[in-house]
């Protein structure tokens, strides 16, 4: 579907349900070693309805939709299969198999805050990524990769505002480094490994002279004795 015909679509979704929100136009920032989260989500916040392969979804989007006492995500998502093979081999899950899947699955909308959406929960068949639909005022919090840590502690939220009439998501100020970069280990510990190094080569120079001062001194001695033999006869 060509991106114009989804925001039509979307925006088309938003004001059939009662009222209209404004839209983030981009993603928030890309950060290098960095992932972002949402601890909560404003109302109007959408999600695709993304199905993995072999699946197609019944829906487009849920939406985070209430008031400023209570909001939660509707229009819940959902994908079947599209093989009818596939369908009819499908097996209802027992109860008790029911209770093993959701304790595996994270919490989700549950315990919302007022007027904010939690984290959605999956849903059978789910596409491995998460394409959301953030609006104005959605606050988003980075971290650094495993692996990585920040080079400097300060702010690491990036928030959707709209300036001159267009939105914009501010930059974080984070940066991260991975945990094995020279950067991280003390003054002390390279000069140590530099004086570790120079050492050796000092004492192979001190070990030369003196084995070239022991074969001069040797060869002199020598010529000394020649020189003496030569006067005795």
């Amino acid at each position: 579907m060509e991106p114009s015909l989804l925001m039509w679509g979307i925006s088309t979704f938003i004001t059939v349900s009662g009222h209209m929100t404004d839209l983030c136009d981009d993603n928030p920032p890309s950060l290098k070693h960095a992932t972002y989260k949402a601890l909560e989500y404003r109302t109007g916040t959408m999600l695709n309805c993304g199905c993995e392969r072999g699946f197609r979804r019944l829906n487009s989007v849920m939406r985070c939709a209430g008031n400023s006492s209570h909001a939660s995500w509707e229009n819940k998502c959902q994908c079947v299969s599209t093989s009818s093979k596939s369908t009819e081999g499908q097996v209802t899950p027992k109860p008790e198999e029911e209770k093993a899947v959701q304790s595996l699955t994270p919490p989700g909308d549950q315990g919302n805050l007022p007027g904010r959406c939690r984290e959605p929960p999956s849903w059978e068949h789910e596409d491995s990524e998460r394409i959301y639909h953030f609006v104005v005022g959605q606050t988003v919090h980075y971290q650094c990769a495993p692996g990585f840590r920040a080079l400097r502690r300060s702010s690491a939220e990036s928030v959707c505002k709209t300036v001159s009439g267009r939105t914009q998501w501010t930059r974080p100020h984070l940066k991260c480094i991975s945990d094995r970069e020279d950067g991280q280990f003390p003054d002390f510990l390279k000069h140590t490994e530099v004086a570790a190094t120079v050492e050796p080569f000092l004492l192979t120079s001190e070990y030369q002279i003196a084995v070239a001062g022991c074969i001069l001194l040797l060869i002199s001695v020598l010529l000394l004795s020649g020189l003496t033999w030569q006067r005795r006869w």
